[in-house]
């Protein structure tokens, strides 16, 4: 079937522009046979309605980003009853020595691989702004620690970057299924006009493919195709509610009323269009999403692409000439005398400052002991912004069942929230490989899942539709 063009009077995520899709997740699973059927699942996954007609994949992967230990969630959101100023609170120096990068501390651009970027450049200039530090530990060779190194080495600083995972990249890690690379984390580079990513691809020479979010088709739950028009009235109404106030109360509350009012049939297209326009954009359900999460942050012109090559070359070139110590894990930091000291299983690390780079997740869990305590300034905005959730999973095929020319396939499940997009990657990877996305109580739920169950859900999602 070719794609149907959605005609609504709002463009779909026009009100969202302003909002990164990280689309971070972390791998754990992979398969070159098709998964057992009948799983150990904790909940049963969806059933299949006859035998499957579409083909086994290939090539699976499943991700729990939830159940890294090393970022505790996907990337950050604002929770109702926390102001923006919280991510200020976070870039701000804690003293002379220690400073906090990451996409939690970037105000323009939260939740991105280029905000993550920018608040690594951001650490790293107040480490040079009148201090005379020629020694530098960078935590995390994310894309805000490979970001800070870089600035810091480029301005004739000594510089040394720990990172616990056996690869760098953090939230960012493109993974090959068999020869077709694809991000099992951050994808997307949201804004392509004026990005310093997407100029760094330029000067790579990697190819970066659009998505066009209106170049999608919608099926409802028994699989029928269904005509974007007939959603445009809870589509306009969602909006009108989302973007009713700039308050810190939560967004929930002001949608629920217009859910009451619908039928049965109507509540289930709502759902729907609540999880896809705003669930897997600000990875957190709609009861804990602030209302000023619509107001805050700003955006590159030029629309979305995805690099053909995958993440991996742009990390590799920000990681070029840097001292990376790789599987070093960080048990402390102390930063009350006159230098800092970084403890990890691997040794010990003195330097003139540090930038510790690791996910909001992993400074909320307390994975880092410091020592003086952080600020109360700093554990505040800490505690008060969100870490949220989305997952991925990933699948290749022998060959293309679905619509081929549509860059989105959103199905309206019976489950609020499960496998509700699916994205082609046949134009960014001319592989028949489908991603299908999970974010916030969805996503969570679903990592309680064994793979076997999760992609046994999927398939039986996918034969829903085309059988």
């Amino acid at each position: 079937m070719s794609p149907q063009p959605h005609d609504a009077a709002l463009s779909r995520r026009s009100f969202l522009a302003a909002a990164g899709l990280g689309g971070l997740a972390l791998a754990t699973g992979c398969a070159t046979t098709p998964p057992r059927t009948g799983s150990d699942s904790t909940a049963p996954p969806v059933e299949a309605t006859g035998p499957r007609t579409i083909p086994d994949p290939t090539h699976w992967r499943v991700t729990r980003w939830g159940a890294d230990p090393w970022s505790l969630g996907s990337y950050s959101y604002l929770p109702a009853g926390t102001s923006a100023t919280s991510r200020a609170a976070l870039a701000r120096p804690i003293g002379d020595r220690l400073f906090l990068a990451g996409e939690a501390t970037d105000s323009d651009y939260p939740g991105t691989v280029h905000g993550a970027l920018s608040s690594g450049r951001r650490a790293a200039s107040q480490v040079l702004e009148g201090h005379g530090y020629r020694s530098v530990v960078v935590v995390g060779a994310g894309a805000a620690g490979l970001g800070a190194a870089q600035a810091l080495v480029d301005a004739g600083s000594d510089v040394v970057v720990v990172e616990a995972r056996g690869r760098i990249g953090g939230r960012v890690w493109t993974d090959d299924m068999g020869d077709a690379p694809v991000d099992l984390g951050g994808s997307w580079i949201h804004g392509v006009r004026g990005n310093p990513l997407a100029e760094l691809a330029d000067s790579l020479d990697i190819t970066l493919v659009h998505t066009d979010y209106d170049n999608s088709v919608l099926y409802d739950t028994d699989g029928s195709l269904m005509d974007w028009s007939r959603l445009d009235h809870l589509y306009e109404a969602m909006v009108d509610a989302a973007l009713s106030s700039s308050s810190t109360h939560a967004m929930g509350p002001e949608l629920a009323p217009i859910r009451e009012r619908l039928n049965a049939e109507e509540q289930r297209w709502f759902d729907f269009l609540i999880t896809s326009e705003i669930e897997h954009w600000w990875p957190a359900d709609v009861d804990k999403l602030a209302m000023a999460t619509a107001f805050f942050g700003k955006a590159f012109r030029g629309g979305d692409a995805v690099p053909t090559t995958g993440y991996r070359p742009i990390i590799e070139s920000l990681a070029a000439g840097l001292d990376i110590r790789l599987e070093t894990a960080v048990s402390s930091v102390d930063h009350g005398g006159p230098g800092v000291v970084v403890d990890s299983e691997q040794g010990r690390f003195d330097a003139d400052a540090a930038i510790v780079t690791v996910p909001l997740g992993v400074l909320k869990g307390e994975r880092i002991r410091f020592t003086p305590d952080l600020p109360y300034s700093t554990l505040s905005a800490v505690q008060m912004l969100g870490m949220g959730l989305m997952n991925k999973v990933v699948l290749r095929f022998p060959e293309v069942f679905w619509d081929e020319q549509a860059d989105l396939i959103s199905y309206v499940p019976s489950t609020k929230g499960h496998f509700v997009e699916w994205y082609n990657a046949v134009p960014w990877t001319d592989q028949p490989i489908l991603v299908g996305f999970n974010a916030a109580k969805a996503a969570a739920e679903i990592e309680t899942w064994s793979d076997d169950a999760t992609i046994e859900t999927a398939l039986n999602t996918l034969d829903m539709i085309y059988r």
